[in-house]
């Protein structure tokens, strides 16, 4: 559809253009002339969030992080908790101010709460002081659902209601730090007086929510703290245990020592054992000398007591000497109990001394007093070589207990490192989340900048504005009904669209017969007859075939205006003065109303027996006509019947020269329409053109302009 379409569409319902929107502006002017006045309050509060400070200096200026912060603060002031509490506080204000001053329930601000509430309810909620008292309202009110504070709540109550909230607003100033909150009320103490509750409220609530955002996170690293702690109390425990159970200092250090001394004791003990052969080896020297003059003085008992003391002292200087254990007075006092053994032994073996010399003539005194000498570095070698192969096996068993404790020591160490570390990273956690805290709460403190303010002057109602609005509204509504029915209508409607939807030339129209009868829609409907009688004198004229001239007229149902159409030519052309005969199937037994002379031919007959022509008009019954002279006829119209519903005489088609295919305007071509009309096409060589009927007379004044 055009513009120029939907231009012509509108203008045709002008009536209904201009009706709607006037009576809607009549209406709403009406009805709204009378609503209340109502007041505004607004209040500022300055926030901070864009370029406030905190404990790490200047609010980072992040785009998306700022606009959040300004959603939540807005959305929370409008939140449902939020309107709640701020009932809750101001009922409880004007409860508490009544029970002071009970003249106050006569003037109109408090005339919600005479009516809501009974005056023993309102004396049960009123405490001793507001606070109480809004205690008091907010537990009575989340007892259940049904209570009468709650009624009131979710009524439409105009002051104690959440519909009383509903033009509470907030919005940011600009690209600034500010916000600021509007509310309007019918009574401007009750706007300035809510407005500060909402102010109250918000604040309170908006710096609850930021502090305790922190406190689960805080709670939660000081329980991981603590167990951090724990493991680390339970893993240093553990190894203070392990070295005080194994005599551990430091590990390392008494490792490394022990390494160090097995080392210094296994050269020591190699060359005792050599120091200690040679002793041997010299003290057997001896013995040949003496030729085994020695076994008698070894086996004294005396000699053998002085042996073993002597073996005992060199024992224990050993210990003294080798390791570590040197006590410089009992050293001494050993080596003298040891000299003194000595020389026991020596005394013994010169009273015990028998011959003067050895077998090799060398003298006893001197042999015996040499292996005195010899004897006492074997004992005391031997008792050393005893100490340090004692020791040695110490050492071994000391490595033995040693070494699984350094895998021991390495494991509890570990687990000491895991978890300390484990424990600072919580620990620094926990620090972050305070630092986080007390930023929050720096930066939560919101400050009211311009306080809420009493309204002096009513809005304006805007009642002119909603007039012209509704008046808009009417308009557009009933203009976009009328296009979009215009765009959903697939009717043929003109002949240019039946053209377009159908593919076959337009000869005419007929104008719609219902509509009512003026003088200018009958001169339109005589001008649309004569188009098409001019439009068929032209065939015939120009035809080669000698007249008649033959026009078939079909239609694809029943009642679709092929018999006005008949009837309308058959007489404008007698008042032409043209001879015609119009043949009319007697399936319809309709008079034809005409003067111009006129046929009921047998449809069934014609379509059984194939009549021609002059077949038909002999078997035809004569109606309003005296005598027909074939010869004299120069147009025969001849209605066929509804191509869908009855057959049709074949032979006739052969001799028609033109065909009218009347399609009312108010319905859709379909594609079984265009089935049957190329099922006709293809039964008669006639030119096949489209009458529309039933044409409304706006759009047969387009056609025809």
């Amino acid at each position: 559809m055009s513009l120029y379409e939907i231009f012509r569409l509108l203008k045709r319902k002008w009536v209904l253009l201009l009706l709607v929107p006037l009576v809607l502006s009549v209406s709403t002017y009406f009805f709204a002339r009378q609503l209340p006045q109502t007041y505004s309050s607004d209040t500022t509060i300055y926030t901070g969030i864009a370029s406030g400070y905190s404990l790490t200096g200047n609010a980072a200026a992040d785009y998306n992080t700022t606009n959040n912060a300004f959603d939540n603060l807005i959305n929370l002031i409008t939140s449902r908790t939020t309107k709640e509490e701020v009932i809750y506080s101001l009922l409880a204000k004007h409860l508490w101010e009544t029970s002071q001053q009970p003249s106050l329930l006569a003037s109109p601000t408090y005339e919600g709460l005479r009516e809501s509430l009974p005056a023993r309810l309102r004396q049960q909620l009123t405490g001793p002081t507001q606070e109480a008292t809004l205690e008091k309202v907010r537990a009575y009110a989340q007892t259940n659902n049904s209570n009468p504070v709650q009624r009131l709540l979710n009524s439409a109550n105009p002051t104690y209601s959440l519909a009383a909230l509903k033009d509470l607003s907030a919005s940011r100033v600009g690209s600034s730090d500010l916000v600021r909150l509007y509310f309007d009320s019918h009574d401007p103490d009750l706007a300035r007086t809510t407005l500060s509750l909402v102010t109250q409220v918000f604040l309170n609530q908006s710096r609850n929510l930021r502090e305790g955002q922190t406190s689960s996170v805080i709670k939660y690293y000081e329980e991981e703290l603590k167990r951090a702690k724990d493991r680390l109390d339970k893993a240093e425990a553990e190894n203070l245990a392990f070295n005080r159970e194994n005599n551990i200092i430091n590990f390392e250090s008494q490792s490394n020592n022990v390494a160090m001394q097995k080392e210094s004791l296994a050269g020591q003990l190699t060359e005792m054992n050599q120091q200690y052969a040679g002793a041997q080896a010299a003290l057997s020297a001896v013995n040949r000398k003496l030729g085994g003059r020695q076994a008698s003085l070894m086996s004294s008992a005396q000699m053998i007591e002085q042996r073993r003391k002597l073996s005992r002292l060199s024992a224990s200087i050993a210990d003294q000497e080798l390791f570590g254990q040197n006590d410089p007075n009992k050293t001494k006092q050993l080596k003298a109990e040891a000299d003194q053994a000595a020389q026991a032994i020596q005394n013994n073996v010169d009273l015990l001394a028998v011959q003067s010399s050895s077998v090799e003539g060398i003298p006893n005194k001197d042999l015996l007093g040499e292996w005195v000498q010899n004897m006492v570095l074997v004992e005391s070698n031997k008792a050393k070589l005893e100490v340090m192969n004692r020791r040695r096996q110490e050492f071994e068993r000391e490595y033995q207990r040693m070494a699984p404790l350094g895998a021991t020591l390495k494991r509890i160490g570990r687990e000491i490192e895991l978890a300390e570390k484990a424990y600072l990273s919580v620990l620094a956690s926990l620090n972050a989340s305070k630092a986080t805290q007390q930023n929050t709460a720096l930066t939560a403190n919101l400050k009211i900048v311009d306080p809420p303010n009493l309204p002096s002057q009513p809005k304006s109602n805007k009642l002119m504005m909603m007039v012209l609005l509704s008046g808009l509204g009417g308009f557009v509504f009933v203009a976009g009904t009328i296009v979009g029915l215009g765009l959903l209508d697939k009717s043929l409607k003109n002949p240019s669209e039946a053209m377009r939807q159908i593919g076959l030339p337009v000869a005419g129209m007929t104008l719609d017969s219902h509509a009512p009868a003026t003088k200018q829609l009958q001169a339109a409907q005589q001008r649309s007859l004569d188009q098409l009688v001019r439009h068929i004198l032209l065939k015939a004229n120009t035809s080669p075939v000698p007249p008649p001239f033959v026009v078939g007229i079909f239609s694809v149902q029943r009642q679709e205006g092929k018999t006005t159409l008949c009837q309308g030519l058959s007489q404008r052309c007698h008042e032409m003065g043209v001879q015609t005969l119009a043949l009319y199937p007697d399936t319809d037994g309709a008079n034809p109303g005409t003067d111009a002379p006129s046929l009921f031919y047998p449809s069934e007959a014609a379509a059984v027996q194939g009549w021609q022509l002059d077949q038909l008009i002999q078997h035809a019954t004569p109606k309003r006509m005296s005598e027909i002279s074939s010869p004299d006829v120069q147009v025969v119209l001849v209605e066929f019947p509804a191509l869908r519903e009855e057959a049709l005489p074949v032979g006739l088609l052969r001799q028609l020269n033109l065909v009218f295919l009347t399609v009312p305007a108010t319905r859709a071509w379909r594609h079984t329409d265009h089935q049957t009309v190329e099922q006709l096409r293809s039964a008669t060589s006639a030119p096949v053109e489209v009458v529309l009927s039933g044409v409304s007379q706006h759009h047969g004044e387009e056609a025809m302009a």
